[in-house]
């Protein structure tokens, strides 16, 4: 399924470039290809609904499907995952499925008390289905690079903006020259354990676990895109700032700026304001400026990059000039994650015995660290007033 997926993401960006260079041959090709994949992927995915219910890929790789046992053990601690929320009784039995889960997973011990005050990591079709939430919110993360990672400091290296020298000839049993050596640049992270709590009613733990888990998985999404686009902005805050007086000098962004490379795979991303400053741009004949992608209808295209459009309340404009990222985040900012939200639940701790409710704790650790500072322009635009 990844593989389908990296597929489609790269003929859409085919029919991005087609469209960008006015070469509508090419376009309507390169759309058949994205309409072929995504037919492929429907078909794996009825295909895997068909499965047992439960059946979920334990551990890392996702090459083999799960065993039998394996798939028991999801089912047992979906089963033991919904009695801690709710804050039932853990037996001893129950936590050892805890602990045998978490190891299946390669995550650390479990701290479990006899009432129920579990530490608890989210089951994957769960996480699926909160990875799915967070698209849908306008997640950064998706537009910058993941990397999970089991250690909660380290680093990772990238090589050196240099120019590459080409192979040089050699004859016949001649001797082969060094060539230049490419060159890293160490980038470093440390992830933060960061928290949050959600009340929960007593009347919504009676609820169905249907009801509850949406419930829980909404907010989690939610919380955690809020979270994530913060740090994200963040350290978009640290580049420089590049003044933009109007289409031309984002057209010199596009051109000139960037590496082409680069270019070719850029996103740009504004807030409110700047997209109306680009929606309403039009040619010499009076036509749009910005592209409908017939890969997504509620998408625009400029020069066949799509634009990725922030709040004014998350994104703002300030003094008049609107922010407009323009490069490839992927190469320009990396997210480092452990890849699991763990949750623990207490009707004593906070106000939770006050107002008759639980509380529930939801722990993520992540860093996002600048890699690239070269892989995208800050600019500025100057709105009219």
């Amino acid at each position: 399924m990844r593989e389908l997926l990296a597929k489609q993401r790269e003929a859409e960006e085919r029919v991005r470039a087609a469209i960008a260079e006015e070469n509508d041959d090419l376009a309507a090709k390169a759309m058949e290809d994205v309409r072929k994949i995504r037919a492929r992927i429907e078909a794996l995915k009825e295909l895997e609904g068909s499965e047992p219910e439960g059946g979920v890929r334990l551990g890392d790789d996702g090459d083999e499907p799960p065993s039998k046992d394996e798939q028991k053990l999801a089912q047992e601690y979906k089963r033991v995952f919904l009695k801690a929320i709710r804050r039932q009784r853990i037996s001893p039995a129950e936590a050892s499925i805890i602990r045998e889960f978490r190891n299946v997973m390669h995550e650390g011990g479990v701290s479990t008390d006899p009432d129920g005050d579990s530490s608890l990591i989210v089951p994957p079709d769960i996480q699926t289905n909160i990875n799915a939430i967070m698209r849908e919110l306008n997640d950064l993360t998706q537009y910058v690079r993941q990397e999970q990672t089991r250690t909660l400091s380290g680093r990772r290296v990238l090589e050196a903006d240099e120019d590459m020298v080409p192979m040089a000839p050699v004859d016949e049993y001649g001797e082969i020259s060094e060539m230049d050596n490419p060159k890293f640049v160490p980038v470093e992270y440390t992830l933060r354990k960061r928290a949050g709590f959600l009340p929960l009613t007593s009347e919504l733990l009676q609820d169905t676990d249907q009801n509850i888990l949406a419930y829980v998985q909404d907010w989690i999404a939610r919380k955690v895109v809020v979270t994530r686009n913060v740090l994200i902005r963040n350290v978009l805050a640290t580049l420089d700032k590049v003044p933009v007086s109007g289409i031309n000098d984002l057209k010199r962004i596009l051109n000139v700026d960037l590496d082409p490379a680069i270019s070719t795979s850029a996103i740009i991303l504004t807030n409110q304001d700047g997209f109306h400053f680009l929606d309403t741009q039009e040619d010499n004949d009076g036509r749009p400026l910005l592209q409908p992608d017939p890969t997504n209808a509620t998408q625009r295209l400029f020069k066949g990059r799509p634009i990725v459009v922030l709040s004014n309340r998350h994104f703002p404009t300030v003094d008049n000039k609107a922010p407009m990222v323009v490069g490839n985040l992927r190469q320009l900012i990396v997210h480092f994650w452990r890849g699991m939200f763990e949750l623990a639940s207490t009707r004593e701790g906070g106000e939770a015995w006050r107002r008759d409710s639980t509380e529930l704790r939801v722990i993520t650790r992540d860093d996002v660290v600048l890699w690239d500072e070269g892989a995208a322009v800050y600019g500025e635009i100057t709105l009219s007033p």
